[in-house]
C-alpha cells in the first residue's frame, strides 16, 4: 500500500470523515431549498414582468365603447396618444386655488355641467365614467380636477368625473364609495367602462389612455413613491379600469373595509377568482405622481376581513350594498354625490 493510500485510509477513519459525510449530506438539502426559493423568486418577478404590455401592444388591448347612438362607421377620433409614443406633458400645478379652478371652468367650454366632456369634431372610441372617493381633501381635489380635465380632453376621451363624498359619521370606506358611484352612475349615465381613481394620483404620461382594456387594467402601476416600480404582483389599487360587465361579474368591491387598506388586495383576489387577468402597461406609460397627504392609519382587521371574504365574494359586494344618498348635484367640473355608508 502506498504512502498516499495509507494517509487517505487514516483520514477516512478519523472524526473529520464523519463531519465531511455530514457536510456532503447537507449539500443536496441546501440545493433543494435554494431551488424552491429560486422558483418562487422567478415566479414573482418573471410572471409580474409578463403582465406588462409595451406601448405598441396597447391599441390591440383597448376596448372601444359600445355605440348606442352613433353608427360604427362614424367619424371616430384619431386618438394620437394610442398610436404614437409622445413625450408631451401637461404642466402640473400643485397649488390650485378656488379662483384658478373657476378660471378653468370659465375657459373650458367643452366641459358640461356635471364634469362631462366629449370631443366636438369627432366621436371618441372610448367612453368612461371616472369615480373618485372623497373626504376632507379639497386641495387635492382641486389639483386633480384642474389637471385631469386637460389630460382627458387631449386624449379625446368621452368622459364624466363623479366624486363620491362620504359623510363624517363612519370611518372612510373606499371600496363602498366606489360601489355607490358605480350603482348611481349606471342609473343616470351608464357606461361600458369605469375607472376607479384615488384623488391623490396624477397620471404623468398622455400615452396612458383612460379607457378599459379587454381585461381589468391597473393604470397606476408605476408610482413615484414606489420609485416607479411595482411593489408586489397582487397590488391592484390607486387607479384601475374595468368594464361594467367584469365589475358586475366580480360583484364589485367589498363593503367590509372601513379604514385604510385591504379593499384593493381583495379586489385583485376577486378578479383572480373570476379567472380574469390584470393588465398593466410599461413603466414609461403608467407613471403617476402621488400628491402629498398625511399617512392614514391602517385598518388592523384588514387581513382577517380578507381571509373571511375569500368565501363571501358572491354574497358580499354590489349585491349587498346599502347606503343613503344624502345629496346629489351636477357641479361645474364634476358630478357630486354625498352619501352615508
Amino acid at each position: 500500500m502506498s504512502v498516499i493510500s495509507k494517509m487517505l485510509k487514516r483520514i477516512g477513519r478519523g472524526p473529520s470523515s464523519r463531519s465531511l459525510k455530514k457536510k456532503i449530506c447537507y449539500v443536496p438539502g441546501f440545493f433543494f431549498f435554494f431551488l424552491i426559493f429560486l422558483v418562487f423568486e422567478l415566479k414573482s418577478r418573471y410572471f409580474c414582468t409578463l403582465s406588462f404590455l409595451t406601448f405598441h401592444e396597447m391599441p390591440y388591448h383597448l376596448s372601444p365603447r359600445v355605440s348606442r347612438l352613433q353608427p360604427l362607421d362614424g367619424n371616430f377620433c384619431y386618438h394620437l396618444y394610442e398610436r404614437q409614443l409622445s413625450s408631451e406633458q401637461i404642466e402640473l400645478n400643485l397649488n390650485i386655488s378656488e379662483n384658478v379652478l373657476k378660471t378653468l371652468t370659465n375657459s373650458s367650454k367643452n366641459v358640461m355641467i356635471g364634469g362631462a366632456s366629449h370631443p366636438i369634431d369627432c366621436i371618441s372610441k372610448y367612453r368612461v365614467n371616472i369615480v373618485v372617493p372623497f373626504r376632507k381633501r379639497p386641495e387635492q381635489l382641486r389639483v386633480f380636477l384642474h389637471y385631469l380635465h386637460q389630460y382627458l380632453q387631449l386624449q379625446e376621451i368621452d368622459y364624466r368625473i363623479i366624486v363620491v363624498e362620504q359623510s363624517p359619521k363612519m370611518q372612510f370606506n373606499r371600496g363602498k364609495l366606489f360601489n355607490v358611484g358605480f350603482v348611481e352612475s349606471q342609473k343616470r349615465f351608464p357606461s361600458d367602462c369605469y375607472i376607479f381613481h384615488d384623488v391623490d394620483l396624477i397620471p404623468l404620461s398622455l400615452n396612458n389612455i383612460y379607457a378599459c382594456t379587454k381585461m381589468p387594467r391597473h393604470l397606476s402601476s408605476a408610482v413615484d413613491t414606489f420609485d416607479y416600480e411595482l411593489p408586489y404582483c397582487g397590488i391592484f389599487g390607486g387607479a384601475v379600469a374595468i368594464t361594467t360587465q367584469h365589475f358586475q361579474s366580480i360583484n364589485g368591491f367589498s363593503n367590509m373595509f372601513y379604514g385604510w387598506g385591504g379593499e384593493d388586495d381583495d379586489l385583485y383576489f376577486r378578479v383572480s377568482q373570476a379567472e380574469l387577468s390584470v393588465t398593466r402597461f410599461e413603466k414609461d406609460v403608467a407613471k403617476y405622481k402621488m400628491l402629498r397627504h398625511e399617512k392614514e392609519i391602517p385598518n388592523p382587521n384588514r387581513f382577517n376581513i380578507m381571509n373571511k371574504n375569500k368565501d363571501d365574494h358572491n354574497i358580499e359586494g354590489l349585491n349587498s350594498l346599502n347606503y343613503t344618498l344624502l345629496s346629489y348635484e351636477p357641479k361645474s367640473l364634476f358630478t357630486w354625490m354625498f352619501v352615508h355608508v
